[in-house]
């Protein structure tokens, strides 16, 4: 009995070594296009993708960050999603987030005294005290 549960946790353990991290493949970044795969033992065994940059194309071990990637696939012809970590580098990261930063330098162009930001603070603002001139007059 000891031995089934002991066989369960190891295969539990070596299946999260393979499906905890991924390899990303960035070549196609600028059109929003970042493939994502599960590492293979030789990956694993050499830490690629937890340790090394998980991007496919790159082998830096320095200055990494972690995120967390929706990763849609299929398997045994059903429709999956998971959360996993993508480890990158720097430069990888910057890929990683590419539309966001495009899309925020393009709201500068767009907006380059922040006018949009100001108006917002000061609407917030407004309610807010909008809000505690209404409780004050509750209490009273």
């Amino acid at each position: 009995m000891d031995s089934t549960w002991e066989k369960r946790l190891v295969k539990r353990y070596y299946d999260k070594l393979f499906k905890e991290y991924c390899i990303a493949d960035m070549t196609q970044y600028k059109k929003c296009k970042i493939g994502l795969r599960w590492r293979t033992e030789k990956e694993v065994i050499s830490g690629k993708g937890q340790f090394i940059c998980g991007n496919r194309h790159c082998d830096e071990k320095h200055g990494l960050g972690s995120y967390e990637v929706n990763f849609s696939y299929v398997e045994a012809g059903e429709q999956k999603q998971a959360l996993v970590k993508l480890v990158a580098c720097k430069r990888c990261a910057e890929k990683l987030a590419y539309k966001r930063l495009k899309e925020k330098e393009k709201e500068k162009e767009e907006d380059p005294y922040g006018e949009k930001e100001i108006e917002l603070k000061d609407r917030d603002k407004r309610k807010r005290e909008h809000e505690e001139s209404d409780d004050t007059s509750e209490d009273e």
